[in-house]
């Protein structure tokens, strides 16, 4: 009797995973043939602690993990904490570590090279272009002694105690923070930093925060700044720990995060050496992932309950209440989550529920700052992109290749639908002018935020749509059907939106009037980032379907003037929009100049190549290496970098290409 062979059992939770083979072979050979390589590295998970004393480590453990200091410690609360430990540069360097992570960098690009294109986040667009425009290195502090594994380890601080910075200093850099910065973070309102003296003295970590903050667009105040690097970590320590039992000084807490959260840096994803970098508990995935669980801990995602009954009880002076603000609070999270989730294509960390998808109608008619009418608008319009997603899936996981049973019909039902929408969301929250606006409380001088969340979804969605399009446009032709020219048409038509929307989000902070301009250059990094994606997104829609644009040279025109705008906005140590500016600017003077094959007026805009080839593979050159058409790119090193300052500098034509992943170059040739 032949025998069946053993169905696949799946892992049992909290099984270890078994380790590829190429980590097996090093193994083999680090334990046969390298004695002395040396040992990565640990890495502890959530661990349970028993007794009492939960929140102190025994003596086995201190023993044990004194020597690394490179040991992160979260405390969570209750029986568990996290440990991340990092790989020590000695580890790191060493030949074993290095080739295990070339092989693994080889399997990876085999495994993405065909989804790239969905997978890759506008940070790491910028990522690959960021190596290509160094900005000088900023001073280090000097190395401080280790510490124990209770403290947050710090990459970097100041050798003096944050006690030396006067109480003036730090109410003025308040006094900055409240009248620069605050727009920018709709969970604090005005009266709370009011009094900026008895924010100092008993609001201490909203103190910290808010001057840490002002500090980066105040000229000369990179010493204060490196201070209070001490005081931000040790309210990370602070909140890892027990919850408080007062409210207060929860709430100033949550307010404390809110400012860091809102300023995390961006460019802490590159890898150039030029670059800026963040300190380690100040990474944006680490401020994102903290002041969730902080929230989550706090019961900010049950407080629609408490607003529920004060609704009952007496809605006029609700929005001063505390059951109000922690459910603005976490509003204002569920739209942060959408924001990281688009720009570094993950899933979103807080997904819709009825406690978001009623807040519009539960908040309609309450008197209520016009603060919180943003953070309304932007929940208004994150919930229309869910409602497309229902229709059609991809529109709402826009961190993965969509599905082939996707049906183009209805897609193209939906976009047209969405558009329809957005168009009246637009005129609802005042984006139309006030004789058009349905919702009360509406301050429509004060709107560039909720206008930006628009251009940007709009952009989102046009470019994840055209990108689909593109796609099955291929298919066809591939399978040579007869739907291949309709489609072309409609790829046609969807990539020129497409371009356009990009060209609208990127120009929605130049096309402000001058007087309020100024205030844009207290914007977060994240702002910048996604305007700087937009301009690379028109870049190279040029570089591939130049012909199918009627005027390019309008897009290059624009994307050259906003460059160098954000490059102005530049300001003491806030640098990510400068570096934006120049990483931009690199990548225009590679557009080579033809009027064979394009639309590109040959007097229009900046030098460009006279020996450049009018053959398709010159013309539109590839992003990245295609297999099935044979492209190849060499990328550009810091030797093809034009020793310049300023525009001068970034308009001398060069043959080199573009290397970032928008566009599958295959695509090109779709639309000829």
């Amino acid at each position: 009797m032949a025998t069946t062979a053993p169905l696949p059992q799946k892992p049992l939770l909290g099984s270890a995973p078994v380790a590829c083979s190429a980590c097996r072979r090093l193994k083999e050979l680090r334990t046969h043939h390298a004695p002395d390589a040396p040992k990565p590295v640990e890495i502890a998970s959530f661990m349970p602690l028993g007794g009492d004393n939960s929140s102190q480590p025994n003596l086995y453990e201190r023993g044990r993990y004194q020597s690394h200091p490179h040991l992160l410690t979260f405390y969570t609360g209750g029986t568990a904490r996290l440990r991340l430990m990092l790989p020590s540069a000695q580890y790191c360097a060493h030949p074993w570590f290095i080739q295990h992570r070339l092989q693994h960098m080889r399997f990876k690009a085999l495994l993405t090279e065909a989804d790239v294109f969905y997978s890759s986040s506008p940070l790491d667009v910028l990522d690959s272009v960021a190596p290509q425009q160094p900005l000088p290195p900023e001073p280090q502090p000097q190395p401080q002694p280790e510490l124990d594994d209770n403290a947050v380890s710090l990459q970097a601080s100041s050798r003096r105690n944050p006690t030396d910075i006067p109480d003036n200093i730090l109410v003025e850099l308040i006094e900055f923070f409240r009248e620069k910065i605050l727009y920018y973070v709709p969970v604090i309102d005005d009266t709370d930093l009011r009094d900026s003296l008895y924010v100092v003295k008993h609001r201490r970590p909203l103190a910290y925060c808010a001057s840490f903050v002002a500090s980066q667009f105040i000229p000369g105040s990179a010493s204060v700044r490196e201070q209070l690097v001490w005081s931000i970590s040790e309210f990370f320590r602070a909140t890892s720990g027990p919850l408080a039992e007062d409210e207060n000084t929860v709430w100033t807490q949550l307010q404390a995060f809110a400012i860091l959260y809102a300023y995390r840096p961006a460019v802490d994803a590159f890898h150039s050496a030029g670059v800026p970098q963040s300190l380690g508990f100040l990474n944006h995935w680490i401020l994102k992932y903290s002041i969730e669980a902080f929230a989550l801990r706090v019961g900010l995602h049950r407080s629609i309950d408490g607003l529920k009954v004060q609704l009952q009880q007496d809605p006029t002076e609700i929005s001063k209440s505390p059951a109000f603000q922690r459910y603005v609070y976490w509003l204002w999270l569920v739209t942060m989550s959408h924001h990281f989730s688009l720009m570094t294509r993950t899933p979103p960390s807080i997904r819709e529920d009825s406690t978001i998808s009623s807040a519009v109608d539960l908040l309609r008619d309450v008197p209520k700052p016009a603060r919180v009418t943003r953070i309304l608008a932007e929940v208004d319009l994150y919930m229309l992109w869910q409602q497309a997603g229902r229709s059609a899936p991809g529109l709402a996981e826009w961190w993965c290749k969509p599905s082939g049973t996707m049906n183009i019909e209805e897609v193209l039902a939906v976009l047209e639908d969405m558009e329809g929408a957005l168009e009246v969301w637009g005129q609802r929250w005042g984006l139309r002018g006030e004789s058009h606006m349905t919702i009360s409380n509406v301050d429509v001088s004060r709107n560039g935020a909720v206008d930006f969340h628009f251009q940007s979804t709009r952009f989102c969605i046009s470019t994840f749509g055209t990108r689909y399009i593109l796609e099955k446009a291929r298919s066809a032709l591939d399978a040579h059907t007869a739907s291949h020219r309709i489609l072309a048409q409609v790829a046609r038509e969807s990539l020129v939106k497409s371009v356009e929307a990009a060209h609208a989000c990127s120009r929605c902070l130049l096309d402000i009037p001058p007087l309020r301009r100024e205030n844009i250059r207290y914007m977060a990094d994240f702002g910048y980032a996604l305007i700087a994606f937009c301009c690379l997104y028109q870049i190279q829609a040029c570089q591939l379907f130049g012909s199918t644009l009627q005027d390019p040279t309008k897009y290059l025109d624009s994307v050259e003037e906003v460059a160098a705008f954000m490059r102005e906005m530049a300001v003491a140590n806030n640098t990510a929009p400068r570096f934006y500016g120049n990483s931009i600017l690199q990548q225009l003077k590679k557009v080579p100049r033809t009027t064979e094959n394009s639309g590109f007026d040959n007097q229009s805009w900046t030098a460009w190549n006279e020996g450049a080839s009018t053959s398709h593979a010159a013309v539109f050159p590839s992003p990245v290496a295609s297999i099935s058409e044979g492209y190849q790119v060499r990328m550009a090193s810091f030797d093809d970098i034009p020793e310049a300052d300023g525009l001068e500098g970034f308009s001398r034509p060069s043959p080199q290409l573009s290397g970032f992943p928008i566009f599958d170059p295959s695509w090109g040739a779709l639309l000829g």
